[in-house]
């Protein structure tokens, strides 16, 4: 999780100066939110990583681990026949354009982005 967590930062890093140096030399405010949504989505996820990760001890943190070392290792269920990890990119999708395009759209992605993030927490107990 410490590579995973510092790629994510760094990642972000370079998504915040390209944001800024993208808005200094073009002036346009699309390329620049659009930029920065993607430093402030790899930060968000540095930060779930950091949060819920908190004491976990994963076999790749070890800087003496083999692989057979991992054999065994439990890193989380994953829900393979849900529909909700598509709804949530096509939400997502749907609040970047309507940040572009319109408000309104905007705001109904809004919405939905909050009501699958219950559906989430739902779906995760």
């Amino acid at each position: 999780m410490l590579v995973g967590r510092r790629l994510f930062i760094s990642s972000a890093a370079f998504g915040i100066v390209l944001a800024i140096a993208y808005w200094l030399v073009a002036h346009e405010i699309s390329g620049a939110f659009l930029l920065g949504f993607m430093a402030f989505a790899l930060t968000f996820l540095a930060g779930y990583m950091i949060v819920s990760e908190r004491e976990a001890d994963f076999w790749g943190d070890d800087r003496d681990a083999a692989h057979p070392d991992a054999e065994g290792n439990l890193l989380g269920t994953y829900t393979i026949r849900s529909p909700l990890p598509i709804c949530a990119a096509l939400a997502i999708t749907m609040l970047v354009l309507g940040v572009v395009i319109s408000p309104t759209l905007a705001i109904v992605s809004i919405i939905a982005i909050l009501a699958l993030g219950a559906l989430f927490i739902v779906q995760s107990v």
